[in-house]
């Protein structure tokens, strides 16, 4: 997502929001992804338009494809990371996206007792959420319907998307981040945080030392794990290991190569322990993920 203020995309990746002040939200379509790791106080309703890839929310790396709803917390770290290359057409954007915060919302307005819900909801926005199934569509829909609407109806749209996100079961709402994630918010952190993954993304085929990253962050090994784990929720290696599924993940789906070509292509130097990796995340073998793709699987 872009930010809406793009001279701060070069120094700081706290993402300055101005665009909806005097108004309960703003409703934007994006013309591409905002691949850097920033944050801010809103709370973003996203939805993925033409995209495949993912994104990184919080400590949780999840899948990215066109419908993909996701509503992010606050303060969140977050990023996109689209397979494709941003087209900047207008005509053909990548994200339409809500941002709003309770402070937008205002005190009196959430009180309210038809607020209820939404309001309970809301509290919990701090652990983000991706949400699927007819929940998932209605919003879709909603938020497709926006475009071409009037600010009065898009107000009526709002609050039918929070009541619908608010009132989504379990098996379409899963949170995401994870109730101990406390990262350190500072710009020099999350500025060094952008800077590793850049550099893990870079080299994510080839063999990746826990050194030459540290190096790279300008630490110590023993330092900069300590500093990964507390800004990402997870261990180095691990944090490594998702990206090399979600790449292989990919491969599998999107060409014909073997299994054992897409498991050393996508780092990994041990067929046996890319099978546990992948099954350990995704629930199932490699072989099985094909082929819910349909694609004729090759040894």
């Amino acid at each position: 997502m872009k930010p809406a203020n793009s001279k701060k995309r070069q120094s700081a990746q706290r993402e300055i929001i101005t665009s909806y002040e005097g108004q309960l939200f703003s409703f934007k379509a994006d013309t591409d992804m905002w691949t850097t790791w920033h944050y801010h106080p809103e709370i973003d309703i996203l939805l993925t338009l033409k995209n495949t890839g993912y994104h990184t929310t919080g400590d949780y790396i999840g899948e990215l494809r066109p419908g993909t709803l996701l509503l992010n917390g606050p303060n969140v770290p977050h990023a996109f990371h689209p397979n494709e290359p941003p087209e900047e057409d207008s005509e053909k954007p990548a994200m339409y996206v809500i941002q709003f915060s309770k402070q937008s919302l205002g005190k009196e307005f959430l009180g309210k007792l038809e607020m209820d819900r939404i309001r309970s909801f809301l509290e919990s926005a701090g652990r983000s959420f991706e949400f699927f199934g007819k929940t998932r569509q209605f919003v879709e829909d909603l938020m497709r319907a926006m475009v071409i609407q009037n600010e009065a109806q898009r107000l009526a749209s709002f609050i039918l998307i929070l009541d619908a996100l608010a009132s989504a079961s379990k098996s379409e709402r899963q949170s995401l981040v994870s109730e101990i994630y406390a990262p350190s918010l500072s710009e020099e952190n999350v500025r060094r945080i952008d800077q590793v993954r850049n550099w893990i993304i870079t080299h994510l085929e080839s063999q990746i030392r826990l050194e030459e990253v540290a190096f790279e962050a300008g630490m110590s090994p023993k330092s900069f794990s300590r500093f990964f784990k507390k800004n990402t929720g997870m261990a180095f290696i691990q944090y490594v290991n998702e990206l090399r599924i979600g790449l292989a993940c990919r491969r599998l789906v999107q060409s014909d190569a073997s299994v054992s070509e897409i498991c050393y292509a996508s780092g990994f130097n041990s067929l046996s322990n890319f099978n546990r990796q992948f099954r350990e995340r995704k629930g199932m073998s490699p072989k099985e993920f094909r082929k819910q793709y349909g694609v004729e699987l090759l040894t």
